[in-house]
């Protein structure tokens, strides 16, 4: 089965055109970026970063004033994209030391912070206690009496939320599902309950500030935001009753989606599952009627509201620019291969979908259909699912019978569109744009096969193009060996 996202329409008002031929990011030419700073490259866009900051907290607050957005950093926790989002007036949510470090770093308070995770270790209990972090949401009771062991160290009080499973399932693939128990997260309702009687037995060091669930990543289903909602309105009032003082927030999590092609009709000549991943209705206008405003109007306004988005705050956000290298003929198609693989985007070797259109011959509409590979010494360095492929081949070779039924191997095997369509005229040399490459990248990036980290660079519409990460050195490299 040959499945084909439209290569048109690709083009984005404000954010996404052409000229003579060639691609502009904001009115920036794409082809001249590569020529500045070098291949691989990230381009991210201040003006899109601020129309997202800008959509959240407007729908959000409009609904409920008390919300607050605390941007998940593992999305990209790049020091120019956490500055711009500060000034946007969003607050932060930490992973880890290493991220609350470069919170502090790029300006952010820590009560303007909560902090995630599932094996906080002590150290990093000890900087965000020590420093008065707004909330650690705890994952488990041993966790919990870590906390409480580190707070008695340094006789101060702990802030915490603790993580409950809403036993809600949602999310693009297995491993963006995090809300049921057979995911790696949070707290029974059991453990809850013991959680919070060691809590009300230590209150010098431990104060139960909220609750927070998440449910997910990707969800495409509005449906699945209103089980979140009504859940937690009655674990709320739960375990409200059994506090002594009033429950200061409510956090949602976040896994919000976004779309991975310029228009639905992209998807007019795939398989209809492709949709459930890489399409979406669902914007921050309609969370917030079918999220924020539920739990406005049943825990009232004086009660904290925290969403903690990430991919839905920069994955549109930048485009990876990248060069053909090399070309081959397979199977009676070309196949391309770019400077950037799984080293530089490594949802790649997750299968994931990014759309795809040539920088150079931005509107060429005579085009074909190709393979686009990596660089890498890697048979998994592919811009196609050749794990989910082969899994269908093997399946089948072991059981003939199962040809019958290819159709729905491919679809639970097969993440994503297996060709791509691009000018006929593609050819070495030209750049390739991936579109909304924004979220986890920079973080993932790795130096596998000896390969250099790609640079990234912001778009401002005032003021060009500036680099704000380097590309990576042979010296790097040796950063941490010892001989």
């Amino acid at each position: 089965m040959s499945q084909v996202v439209s290569l048109h329409p690709w083009k984005r008002p404000q954010h996404l055109d052409s000229a003579n031929n060639q691609l502009l990011i904001d009115g920036v030419n794409a082809i001249d970026l590569v020529e500045r700073y070098g291949s691989p490259l990230f381009v991210y866009s201040a003006a899109k970063l601020r129309d997202n900051a800008r959509d959240i907290l407007n729908n959000f607050r409009r609904v409920h004033g008390r919300t607050r957005v605390c941007f998940a950093s593992k999305a990209c926790a790049n020091l120019a994209v956490l500055k711009l989002f500060k000034d946007c007036g969003l607050d932060l949510e930490v992973n880890s030391g290493g991220e609350f470090y470069k919170a502090q770093l790029a300006g952010f308070a820590p009560a303007q912070m909560v902090f995630n995770g599932v094996a906080k270790q002590v150290g990093e209990l000890r900087e965000v206690i020590g420093a008065g972090i707004k909330a650690i949401n705890v994952d488990s009771l041993s966790e919990l009496a870590r906390i409480l062991a580190v707070a008695g160290e340094l006789g101060r009080q702990a802030r915490v939320s603790l993580r409950i499973i809403p036993e809600i399932q949602g999310g693009a693939a297995a491993g963006w599902q995090t809300g049921t128990s057979t995911s790696k997260f949070g707290m029974t309702a059991a453990e809850q309950v013991e959680a919070i009687e060691l809590i009300l037995a230590q209150p010098g060091a431990l104060k139960l500030v909220g609750v927070h669930a998440h449910i997910g990543t990707q969800i495409t289903d509005i449906g699945v935001y209103q089980a979140e909602a009504n859940f937690l309105i009655d674990y709320v009032r739960q375990v409200a009753e059994r506090l002594p003082y009033p429950l200061e927030h409510v956090n949602l999590g976040g896994g919000f989606p976004k779309n991975y092609s310029s228009a639905e009709e992209n998807f007019a000549s795939v398989a209809p599952h492709y949709c459930a991943n890489y399409r979406t209705e669902i914007d921050f206008a309609r969370l917030a009627e079918h999220l924020i405003k539920p739990m406005a109007q049943a825990l009232g306004e004086q009660i904290e509201l925290i969403v903690e988005p990430g991919r839905s705050m920069v994955s549109d956000g930048a485009i990876l620019l990248s060069r053909i290298e090399a070309h081959k003929e397979r199977q009676g198609r070309p196949v391309f291969y770019l400077d950037a693989g799984y080293s530089v985007l490594f949802d790649l070797y997750n299968g994931w979908y990014f759309h795809m259109l040539n920088a150079s011959r931005a509107d060429d509409h005579d085009t074909r259909h190709c393979r686009m590979a990596g660089p890498l010494c890697d048979s998994s360095d592919t811009y196609y699912d050749i794990e989910g492929e082969g899994a269908v081949a093997d399946l089948i070779a072991e059981e003939p019978r199962l040809a019958e039924h290819r159709a729905v191997l491919e679809r639970v095997l097969v993440h994503q569109p297996n060709l791509r369509e691009l000018p006929a005229a593609t050819a070495m040399g030209d750049v390739i744009a991936l579109l909304d490459v924004g979220a986890y990248a920079l973080e993932m990036m790795s130096q596998y096969c000896g390969r250099q980290s790609a640079a990234a660079v912001l778009v401002d519409l005032r003021q060009g193009s500036r680099l704000i990460r380097r590309r990576g050195e042979y010296r790097d490299l040796l950063a941490h060996d010892l001989d």
